[in-house]
């Protein structure tokens, strides 16, 4: 896992790499509250371009940071996500919470796009 803050759309980016189980889960969730807390982002951008399984535990850290940004009034992005990915997303009935998009720019530009609308 690589994570980058693009300090601009207060945002943390989080590269995830190979399995989305119970214990990588566990690792991201508790790295990223400690980067919201340290740097004050809001959103957060997933890229699932290189997660070659996810299990509902990834479903479930996916649901616990969209209840932490959303309370900050922040967005979480997916993007990158294989159709596989993708399509447990859906079925798990969560796309709605979130952006899904194939690339980060096309993620952060959505999302400005929402945050337009809701002002």
């Amino acid at each position: 896992m690589e994570m980058t803050l693009l300090s601009k759309h207060r945002l943390i980016a989080v590269r995830v790499y190979g399995e989305l189980d119970h214990h990588a889960a566990g690792d991201i969730r508790s790295a990223l509250e400690r980067e919201i807390k340290r740097t004050g982002a809001i959103n957060i951008a997933f890229d699932f371009g290189s997660v070659t399984f996810m299990d509902s535990s990834g479903i479930g850290m996916i649901i616990g940071r969209y209840k932490t940004v959303s309370a900050l009034g922040g967005e979480i992005i997916i993007y990158g996500a294989s159709e596989q990915v993708s399509r447990l997303i859906e079925m798990a009935g969560i796309s709605h919470l979130l952006i899904l998009s194939d690339t980060l720019q096309q993620g952060i530009d959505a999302m400005s796009r929402r945050k337009r609308v809701n002002i």
